[in-house]
């Protein structure tokens, strides 16, 4: 799918994904469905869920342990996508061979819990016509670096180094599943908190901690993601649309979304359909 040396994407890999003979440098990998596991137990810092992408080496690709039904794409870096990077995208100043220092991958994976950026680049790969699939496996890739090369690392790496308690994390992953299980419905910081047995104020710093945003601010995200899927795959009426994401306002609406996704609904719409075209 990605003509550019010392780098391949394959897409749609499943649990029986076959280690390359060829060493790579460093790899990801996105969840499209399914969970990925390693040594450390089943905990929220050890495995990788639907929607995350994992930072590792070629040491780890081994010890991971994919579920049955798990589905995800898989881009392999070697040694010769340096040089290959630096030339295809000169001007954006990307180097890769820093992203091993700056994620730690020598020593265990690193997830990238919320970023829509990536999500968004992996979602419309499954829409995109094989005839354009190169030219957009090459846009789609620079924005996966860029948005790697501008991440603070360290703020990521909370839930992974556990600098918070596990029973804690667990609480605020199953406050994650709630909200996203519930995305036409809103709901109080206090109606969270009690429902999950967790004080208001260690709740938000806990939430912010493990997902990188505030309750609010990830859950209006997650809302728009829904939203921005529906624009792309069906032709309901926006404000219809809106609905099912909690708004009954159209206007409250479209400025999230547009705050979210930098477009209103209705343009989003129209690019999208326009490059699918």
């Amino acid at each position: 799918m990605l003509n550019l040396a010392g780098i391949e994407w394959l897409t749609n890999i499943d649990r029986n994904f076959a280690v390359p003979a060829k060493t790579p440098s460093f790899i990801l990998e996105f969840c499209r469905q399914g969970r990925i596991e390693w040594s450390g137990g089943n905990l929220p810092c050890n495995h990788l869920e639907t929607g995350e992408m994992l930072v590792y080496d070629a040491w780890t690709l081994g010890g991971l342990n994919r579920s049955a039904n798990y589905r995800g794409d898989i881009i392999l870096f070697y040694d010769e996508a340096i040089n290959e990077i630096r030339q295809s995208f000169a001007g954006f100043d990307i180097d890769i061979a820093s992203f091993q220092e700056k994620f730690s991958i020598q020593n265990k994976p690193f997830i990238v819990h919320t970023r829509e950026e990536i999500q968004y680049v992996f979602s419309k790969f499954e829409h995109i016509k094989d005839a354009f699939r190169q030219e957009y496996s090459r846009l789609g890739l620079l924005e996966i670096l860029i948005t790697l090369k501008n991440m603070d690392a360290h703020r990521e790496s909370v839930c992974r180094d556990c600098n918070i308690s596990m029973l804690q994390v667990e609480k605020v992953y199953g406050i994650r599943t709630f909200i996203c299980d519930n995305i036409d419905s809103h709901y109080t910081i206090e109606e969270l908190a009690d429902k999950f047995d967790m004080p208001p104020t260690a709740m938000k710093v806990c939430f912010k901690n493990v997902f990188g945003l505030p309750v609010f601010t990830y859950a209006r995200r997650e809302r728009m993601k829904h939203a921005a899927k529906q624009l792309r795959e069906c032709d309901r009426g926006i404000l219809e649309i809106a609905g099912t994401v909690g708004y009954n306002n159209g206007s409250k609406f479209a400025h999230a979304f547009q705050d979210v996704m930098g477009m209103t609904p209705k343009e989003y719409r129209k690019k999208f359909r326009q490059n699918a075209a």
